[in-house]
């Protein structure tokens, strides 16, 4: 019995650790997600910026309007390094999302696992009255006459 003590222990000690890889890669998942969408945003805004100064033509002179062109020519190229950033970000929660899915199987595989060698031990200690793990030794006893 020892060592269905020791195999539940083991068991439950891999499935507590599968659970907390699952909890730090959904952690590292929303955070991948949530650069992703401030990216994107930030991508679409410089974009939408450069395009509102392209048709305003309110220039006075020359240099108003050569001011205005380098604007909006600096506004693009931001909006162009803004978008690969986020065409990185978005590679990047991709990546992250896909640990997070295997890290969620392999904490349901450990789970499946334990809670078969929990029903393989309740079995035989069932069958040969002994003890199961975790349930004291009085509980195994039934108490009064078949009447009750």
């Amino acid at each position: 019995m020892t060592g269905d003590k020791a195999r539940l222990r083991r068991v439950r000690m891999i499935e507590r650790v599968r659970a907390a890889e699952q909890r730090k890669a959904a952690v590292a998942a929303f955070d991948a997600m949530a650069v992703r969408h401030k990216l994107e945003k930030l991508s679409e805004r410089t974009r939408s910026l450069a395009q509102l100064y392209e048709i305003r033509d309110g220039a006075q002179d020359g240099a108003a309007l050569r001011g205005a062109s380098l604007l909006g020519a600096h506004l693009r190229e931001l909006g162009r390094v803004a978008e690969m950033q986020a065409e990185e970000a978005r590679q990047t929660a991709d990546g992250k999302m896909s640990e997070l899915a295997s890290a969620e199987r392999r904490r349901q595989r450990a789970e499946d696992e334990r809670r078969g060698v929990h029903r393989e031990v309740r079995d035989r200690a069932a069958s040969a009255d002994l003890p199961i793990p975790g349930q004291s030794a009085a509980a195994k006893w039934k108490f009064g006459t078949h009447l009750e």
